[in-house]
């Protein structure tokens, strides 16, 4: 298993990216903290982690765009299991200043740890769509050079158009699916690959970067 004996800190975890990305690490064999402003169903993700997945899991509420509550979810993890290896930034996923604030409050709430254990992954996530998430670019880069010496690194991901909510339904999906290279949408399970990637020893050498897994729109303009 990739990230057997690490710890996960998953924000937007109620969205179908977030909740397929916390299974797939915990199969992976890391212990997940599952966060997000509210919970609708993540108990039941909870459940099938510890029954289909046999790890464990814990959630944290709070909105990470607000200081005290970023800082209170890394606390409550770190409470839980001692430390915090991986950071997967994922929300807002339609606003990319509330993207931009969450992810540098959550990695300015996250990083000495990681820097007292001189290993730490942190992962931030694009809004999906045509969205201009440069500042989010320039904070990754940012953070990756001031965290390249530490043992930490810092990278992008970009989701193209995801089967989830309205997407689900087949009439959207036929609009969507022609301007996609690969003519289709993406499952969730597959943008977590990404993030497994990204979380894992295979990208110890990858820091800074921006991934798209889009299918091939962002080169087809």
């Amino acid at each position: 298993m990739r990230l057997e004996g690490k710890v996960a800190l998953i924000t937007g975890a109620e969205s179908p990216i977030g909740t397929a990305t916390a299974l797939r690490f915990a199969r992976e064999g890391a212990l997940v903290v599952l966060s997000d402003i509210v919970s609708t169903h993540l108990e039941r993700v909870v459940t099938e982690i510890a029954e289909e997945e046999g790890g464990r899991s814990l959630i944290a509420l709070g909105d990470v765009t607000r200081p005290a509550h970023a800082e209170r979810m890394v606390r409550e993890a770190l409470d839980a299991f001692g430390h915090v290896d991986i950071l997967v930034n994922n929300g807002p996923a339609t606003d990319v200043d509330g993207a931009v604030q969450g992810a540098a409050l959550c990695a300015h709430a996250v990083l000495p740890s990681m820097r007292e254990r001189r290993w730490g992954r942190v992962i931030n996530t694009a809004p999906a769509g045509n969205v201009d998430a440069t500042a989010l670019f320039a904070l990754t880069k940012k953070l990756a050079l001031e965290c390249a010496r530490d043992g930490i690194t810092v990278n992008c991901l970009v989701p193209g158009v995801t089967a989830e909510g309205q997407l689900a339904f087949d009439a959207v999906r036929k609009t969507i699916a022609p301007v996609i290279p690969m003519g289709r949408i993406a499952e969730p399970r597959e943008i977590s690959a990404a993030y497994v990637f990204f979380a894992s020893d295979d990208a110890v050498y990858v820091t800074g970067q921006v991934l798209y897994v889009d299918g091939g729109v962002s080169v087809s303009a």
